[in-house]
């Protein structure tokens, strides 16, 4: 038996469902499947109940769950503890792959003048993978676009920011803003998973006349821009992004829609129960782009 096999059967009791453990682990089903048979076989146990419509712990499942728990919990703290002449406390943050330049200066700022009583390790991950790290104590804090709404985290709103379309750069001469009626007939490009956070956005847009095709999405940048060059579409981004920004305003214009009321919200996210971080949410949850 070796540390990553609890790590796999601690996924799936908290998942119960080994598709989505699976995703936590960034892993596919059958390797985790086998891993856990393996555990089973060691063991000499079933720990879960499989059926074509449930996953549940078995009897023996509940028995090593405080067990796997409390071993993954003491072989996380090893480093911590070797780390003996230096008394910092650490922070495990997770940051989010599209940030706000001015939150992104902010919150730098901060990490450096909580250095001499934190230790930051910081994580870069889409906040999609967020909500699960922190539930499987692999993160402390996570600076993330999606809430939650599970009760053992808390969730502080930071801040909100106007999402602009993103159309090339001949779309729209001499235009400051645009309204959704201008996007009538264009294809809505779906981005990587980072930048697409609203599940319901493709089908609000729809109902103006936006043409949703799932096929037509982007993974980057390049992307991005042939799409926009070759087709009569657009992308929304938050419009003061750096990957915004980073764009060459000689291809393509980012802006703002006058009557589209979803933004992209920044949360600050941490589990509920652990306290000992009071200090460092104080100060990130002023953290903001006013």
């Amino acid at each position: 038996m070796e540390i990553h096999h609890l790590r796999y059967f601690l996924a799936v009791a908290r998942e119960l469902n080994f598709t989505r453990a699976a995703r936590s682990l960034n892993m596919s089903v059958p390797p985790l499947s086998q891993r856990i048979r393996d555990l089973e076989r060691e063991l000499g146990e079933t720990l879960f109940d499989r059926s074509t419509h449930h996953t549940r712990l078995s009897a023996a499942g509940e028995a090593l769950l405080p067990l796997a728990e409390s071993v993954v919990s003491g072989f996380d703290a090893i480093p911590a503890r070797m780390r003996s002449r230096d008394h910092r406390a650490d922070v495990r943050l997770a940051i989010p792959d599209v940030l706000n330049p001015r939150h992104r200066r902010q919150l730098s700022d901060s990490i450096r003048d909580l250095d001499s009583t934190y230790r930051f390790v910081l994580r870069q991950m889409p906040s999609l993978d967020m909500e699960s790290a922190l539930l499987s104590n692999s993160l402390d804090l996570a600076v993330s676009h999606l809430g939650t709404s599970d009760d053992r985290l808390s969730t502080i709103v930071l801040y909100r920011e106007a999402l602009g379309a993103v159309v090339d750069v001949s779309r729209f001469p001499g235009r400051t803003s645009l309204t959704l009626a201008d996007l009538r007939g264009f294809q809505y490009l779906q981005g990587p998973r980072h930048w697409d956070l609203g599940a319901r956005r493709a089908e609000q847009l729809a109902t103006k006349g936006v043409l949703i095709d799932p096929e037509a999405q982007f993974s980057d940048i390049s992307g991005l821009l042939i799409f926009l060059r070759g087709t009569k579409s657009f992308a929304l981004a938050p419009v003061e992004s750096a990957t915004v920004l980073a764009l060459d305003p000689t291809e393509c214009a980012v802006l703002p829609i006058d009557d589209l009321a979803a933004k992209l919200t920044t949360f600050l996210l941490r589990r509920t129960a652990d306290t000992r971080l009071d200090p460092v949410v104080d100060v990130l949850r002023h953290v903001h782009v006013s």
